[in-house]
């Protein structure tokens, strides 16, 4: 996806490239996406966003700083390592 973007902000001057995080109550569930910020309006740009709604009506998209992505890998990683050493030991 993230070539969608590239693409549609080489396109779009005047969008940004951004790293975000679509959520959604319903479901339950939150995963990093990227996106494209228009720097004068704020509309955005989230190619997965659309392909997610169909499962996910109440979708959002966020942006993200630097400082919260790392945040999100940092809990990713721990719950992951965590998984990984529950499945060793059974």
């Amino acid at each position: 996806m993230i070539n969608q973007v590239f693409k549609f902000i080489s396109d779009n001057r005047n969008y940004k490239l951004s790293l975000g995080v679509i959520t959604s109550k319903l479901a339950g569930k939150t995963i990093l996406a990227w996106g494209a910020i228009d720097a004068d309006s704020d509309d955005i740009w989230v190619p997965e966003l659309d392909d997610i709604k169909h499962s996910w009506s109440d979708a959002q998209w966020t942006s993200i700083t630097q400082h919260q992505a790392a945040l999100f890998d940092s809990a990713y990683q721990r719950d992951f390592s965590h998984e990984q050493t529950r499945l060793s030991f059974n």
